[in-house]
């Protein structure tokens, strides 16, 4: 049980995660403003998909109960942080069907 609740919850932030930097193609990647929007979210899914790949190999053993449900409780709070980023900018994108204003 507590492996396939591992693998929805990555799958889940890996899939926001994805979906979002699809959606999301900046012009300037290396400003500040990109950075912020983009970049965490290219960490975290990285980190996603290396914890799905190593938990395909080696499995899901906690060490504890608290230990579990630690680990759950966070990565549901940065799905949480994911899924809002990904429909926050679903919701801006359906606002602004122009697309994001562009510097001259």
């Amino acid at each position: 049980m507590y492996s396939l609740i591992l693998y929805v919850l990555l799958g889940v932030g890996l899939a926001a995660s994805v979906g979002f930097l699809a959606l999301h193609r900046p012009r300037r990647f290396f400003r500040m403003v990109e950075i912020n929007a983009s970049w965490w979210v290219i960490i975290i899914g990285l980190l996603y998909a290396r914890s799905l790949v190593l938990l395909a190999i080696r499995g899901a053993h906690p060490g504890s109960f608290w230990d579990a449900v630690i680990g759950i409780g966070f990565l549901a709070a940065i799905d949480g942080l994911l899924l809002v980023r990904f429909f926050s900018y679903l919701r801006y994108l359906r606002e602004h069907p122009q697309g994001p204003p562009t510097a001259s």
